[in-house]
């Protein structure tokens, strides 16, 4: 649980500087056009940007499964190493 709390922690932090970025007008200075010239440009990117985030999405999320798979496993081995009926005081 704690973990998803740091990653969603992280996502609102970086969220948090994207937008105040985006406020100040940096971002118009770090692509080198106005807002208005970046959206006729964006349509013609929007499907290579999508599957490279969704890549980035499906890596972060099965790193996370295997991890918490790992851990739940020795949980579920030690479950059932115990036999049904035995209880470990």
């Amino acid at each position: 649980m704690i973990m998803w709390i740091r990653v969603a922690g992280a996502l609102a932090l970086t969220w948090a500087a994207l937008g105040c970025l985006d406020y100040f007008g940096v971002t118009a200075l770090m692509g080198g056009r106005s807002g208005d010239d970046a959206v006729h440009h964006e349509a013609q990117q929007t499907w290579s940007r999508d599957l490279f985030w969704f890549g980035i999405f499906a890596i972060v999320m099965a790193t996370a499964l295997l991890a918490a798979a790992r851990r739940g496993a020795g949980y579920v081995r030690r479950a059932f190493a115990d036999g049904p009926g035995r209880r470990v005081a």
